[in-house]
């Protein structure tokens, strides 16, 4: 059974439920109204009754019945009773109902009406009041009034209204159950139509929002912001694939030429060396490319550690050593101007983003050149710079320089790599280019107090 008929019955019983409810509620009010006009009534005719009864004279049957006998015949189906001091029935306009109806005087206080219900034999249920008369009488006198269901009262016509009347009701809830509950659970249809196109590939799609819809307007637009994040990064995958495709295709295209065309000749030593050392060489770019894919994996699995107050200048000092190392085969001189600055950040992570940074700047930087390292403090951010005298990058190039898998040369990743880690705790990168001047790569940190403990940097 779907959501939608479960609601709709639902909305049935409840107005089911309403309807009787209501009905139980209508019957007990109403008929607590006549058992009030039924007390009234009861109560003046009782008043009336021992009024008559005050009069001088022996109260045996005989006077009884003169003085009752008419006040009964005049009162329209009133049952009266009067009973000695004894228990003896003194007068009773209903013999049978006295006989079924037994009472004693002493059981009822005097000059006091007490109200009760009864029900007799038959089925009818009365209204009593009971009036103790005072000494030297000493009679007890009882009035009853039949008191009618209020459901009794209805006709067969009438209870075959209601019932008509009552399933009408129940149809149009029904009804009304449906159409509200179709309303209600539109969005899910939608939520769950793009959510199937998704599955099969269109991420592009979004779920309309209709005014009105609150609660399930804001898990829409949540469920549209999820859409957008998982469309862009598909995107953004397919590219990171793509580059990755292009920079192992390149690689392994040179070295499949190279080897076809010494295969074909007979190369000699010096061929052959020369054909391996260019193989080597590419197998050297597959491996970092390799290398670097490991990292992006290893970073988006693992969950983002402490940042910790370090010194930035006795850790770019560290970086200028193993930097010095890297440039050692081009001759490239490592220059440092270091300005004392502490900031919070992940020392392992910035000193890798650091290293990817440089060995960027050492393969684009012509033999002979110079990569300097510093860092400054510009207001509240810390910021540490790597500057090269190599060519410089085009400035269309500039914003997609730190794209995964974005390259005009090299492997592609390790600058996106960069940036993937300092966000992983807060910081940022960005390149300038003036013409003529090289690449500069700025990476900003928040700086930390200066009177922070900071950990210690070998």
């Amino acid at each position: 059974m779907t959501l939608r008929r479960r609601l709709s019955l639902l909305y049935m019983a409840a107005t089911a439920v309403l309807l009787l409810a209501s009905a139980l509620t209508a019957v007990l009010f109403f008929q607590r109204g006549l058992r009030t006009l039924a007390d009234r009534k009861l109560l003046a005719a009782v008043d009336e009754a021992a009024g008559l009864l005050e009069s001088p004279g022996p109260l045996g049957p005989e006077a009884a019945r003169s003085r009752l006998g008419r006040f009964a015949e005049g009162l329209d189906g009133f049952y009266v009773f009067l009973r000695g001091a004894d228990g003896t029935q003194l007068y009773g306009s209903d013999p049978q109902l006295g006989a079924a109806w037994p009472a004693s005087a002493a059981a009822y206080p005097q000059e006091k009406a007490v109200f009760a219900s009864r029900t007799l034999p038959s089925g009818e249920r009365l209204r009593t009041v009971s009036l103790g008369l005072p000494a030297p009488r000493g009679a007890l006198l009882q009035l009853g009034l039949p008191v009618p269901s209020p459901l009794a009262a209805l006709s067969a016509d009438s209870w075959y209204l209601l019932a008509a009347l009552s399933l009408l009701l129940l149809a149009g809830a029904g009804w009304a159950g449906w159409a509200i509950a179709g309303r209600a659970l539109a969005p899910i249809d939608r939520i769950a139509e793009v959510a199937r196109k998704a599955g099969e590939g269109a991420l592009n799609g979004r779920i309309p929002r209709h005014a009105g819809e609150d609660e399930l307007g804001r898990l829409i637009d949540v469920l549209n912001g999820m859409l957008a994040s998982i469309e862009a990064y598909s995107i953004k995958l397919k590219q990171f694939a793509s580059n990755v495709t292009h920079q192992l295709k390149t690689p392994l295209t040179v070295m499949r030429g190279q080897t076809e065309v010494a295969l074909l000749g007979k190369p000699g030593r010096e061929e052959a060396v020369a054909v391996l050392e260019s193989n080597l060489a590419e197998l050297e770019t597959m491996t970092r490319v390799v290398e670097d894919i490991l990292e992006y994996s290893r970073l988006d699995s693992r969950e983002s550690g402490t940042a910790r107050a370090q010194r930035l200048d006795k850790l770019v000092s560290a970086v200028a050593r193993k930097a010095a190392v890297l440039a050692m085969p081009k001759s490239l001189k490592i220059e440092t101007a270091l300005a004392e600055a502490t900031a919070a950040v992940q020392a392992g992570k910035l000193e890798q983003a650091l290293l990817n940074v440089i060995d960027n700047a050492v393969r684009h930087t012509p033999a002979g050149g110079r990569i300097t390292l510093s860092v400054s403090v510009e207001g509240g951010t810390a910021v540490v710079a790597v500057a090269d005298s190599g060519p410089g990058v085009a400035e269309a190039e500039l914003p997609r320089l730190f794209e995964r898998g974005y390259s005009t040369s090299g492997s592609g990743l390790g600058l996106g790599l960069a940036r993937a880690m300092l966000e992983s705790f807060g910081g940022r990168i960005e390149a300038s280019s003036p013409p003529g001047s090289g690449l500069r790569v700025r990476i900003l940190l928040p700086a930390a107090p200066q009177n922070l403990p900071a950990s210690p940097t070998e």
